[in-house]
């Protein structure tokens, strides 16, 4: 009878023991995953002060302290500094992607079920995306100036999703990664999130001088767009992590591309050359452009 019932409570504690484990391993499961979320979340939310890391190169100790203040928040100059924020997206992004496809030893790289058919207009990240670039040319109909004209900004935001464009797509059909509802392998980085962080930063670049909120609502913008596709299963952190940061990067060098042609001496037109990427599922190439 003794040993009857020690074997039962052995039996028990077995059992608790196995219980607190199990419950164990699946609380430090969870608390990992949302560290990550919550690590990307707070980098997301520094976006609009990324630029406080940059300091003009022009002294501005004789200047007004607003106009101190305004300068070092969004500095004329891109240097290596203005990138730290975008490449810490980037890396955070592939970094989490490398470590989950070795853990799962690349095993399932095939999609299971067939990708649903959407219509483009039913899709709101859609128009998250863009917003941010929409409102600049709102802006600009308004007669609220930015800090180029019409025909530049155009330029400009053609050029930053260009960039962007062909950064992501070979990234995707390279990489292989298969999306969470496994309807595809080209999760990472996210398109969706890469052009609307393109699109933030170009609305941050033309008016975040004249209200700190022209930059909170084009990120707002941004931030919705990467938390619909993560909510839709299209994509993970780690992809809209990426896709951020290659945005912000791809606007910042369309800036400084445009700011080093605009300083060089004008030349003929007839002798002008225009480059443009150009890219597509399963192509990519480059427009040149000569007058002759």
């Amino acid at each position: 009878m003794r040993h009857s019932l020690y074997c039962t409570q052995h039996r028990i504690l077995h059992q608790k023991c196995t219980s607190s484990k199990t419950e164990v391993k699946t609380t430090v499961l969870s608390q990992i995953s949302l560290v990550n979320k919550r690590l990307f979340a707070g980098l997301l939310l520094l976006v609009p002060f990324a630029a406080a890391t940059q300091t003009p190169k022009d002294s501005t100790h004789l200047q007004p302290l607003s106009q101190q203040k305004s300068r070092s928040l969004f500095p004329e100059n891109i240097t290596a500094r203005t990138y730290l924020f975008p490449a810490a997206l980037v890396t955070f992004g592939a970094a989490a992607t490398i470590i989950r496809e070795n853990k799962n030893n690349r095993g399932d790289r095939l999609p299971h079920s067939p990708a649903r058919e959407t219509s483009i207009f039913l899709e709101p990240e859609n128009y998250t995306a863009l917003a941010p670039a929409a409102a600049v040319a709102g802006l600009q109909v308004m007669g609220i100036k930015g800090m180029h004209r019409p025909q530049e900004q155009a330029l400009l935001y053609a050029m930053a999703a260009g960039i962007s464009t062909a950064i992501v797509y070979p990234l995707k059909n390279n990489t292989r990664v298969l999306r969470p509802d496994k309807s595809d392998a080209q999760a990472f980085p996210s398109g969706h999130a890469s052009l609307a962080f393109a699109s933030a930063e170009f609305l941050r670049r033309e008016y975040g001088r004249q209200s700190v909120w022209y930059t909170v609502g084009g990120y707002a913008a941004a931030m919705a767009t990467a938390v619909l596709r993560v909510a839709k299963k299209q994509h993970r952190v780690a992809d809209v992590s990426a896709g951020a940061g290659i945005g912000i990067a791809s606007t910042t060098t369309a800036y400084w591309i445009y700011n080093k042609l605009k300083k060089r001496p004008r030349r003929n037109p007839d002798q002008t050359t225009l480059f443009m990427p150009a890219v597509s599922p399963g192509y990519y190439g480059v427009y040149i452009t000569k007058r002759l």
